[in-house]
């Protein structure tokens, strides 16, 4: 019995690697998506923080340090939205890598179905090849009994 090979078996193997490689983007799209997020909350955070401990003071103190306040949360602002933007691009790649993995991954399962339904199709026909082999012999067995048997 031949081996069974099937023509497109390159093409799923190489598009089952393209697979891989987009779960593996969206997972580390993911990762750097959470990761901004984290430093975007750790910056309001601070910020919050710094300005309950500012109206916490006396008013002599908090005017002093107010104008340096505003300045670095102006600052922190900026940084901010930087990291917002970040984020946004984060999620459009995310989004479009999303819509690629989708579609390889119903190539793979179209060539995947492709592939079992050729597979099927060879084992129906190895076994009517099987099969035809075995009623030639058969017939064969059966001319000799009557050959022999008919002098």
């Amino acid at each position: 019995m031949k081996r069974f090979r099937w023509r497109l078996q390159r093409i799923l193997d190489v598009k089952r690697q393209r697979e891989q490689v987009l779960r593996s983007a969206l997972f580390m799209l993911a990762q750097q998506i959470a990761q901004t997020r984290e430093a975007i909350l750790l910056r309001r955070t601070r910020l919050r923080m710094l300005l309950d401990d500012l109206g916490g003071r006396g008013l002599a103190d908090r005017i002093a340090d107010q104008a340096i306040f505003m300045q670095f949360a102006g600052v922190e602002e900026t940084a901010i939205a930087r990291l917002e933007a970040r984020r946004a691009d984060l999620e459009a790649k995310r989004a479009e890598t999303r819509t690629r993995f989708g579609e390889a991954r119903g190539a793979c399962k179209m060539l995947t179905r492709l592939r079992e339904k050729a597979y099927h199709a060879y084992v129906r026909e190895v076994a009517r090849a099987e099969q035809k082999e075995l009623d030639e012999s058969a017939h064969l067995a059966f001319a000799r009994k009557v050959a022999v048997a008919a002098p």
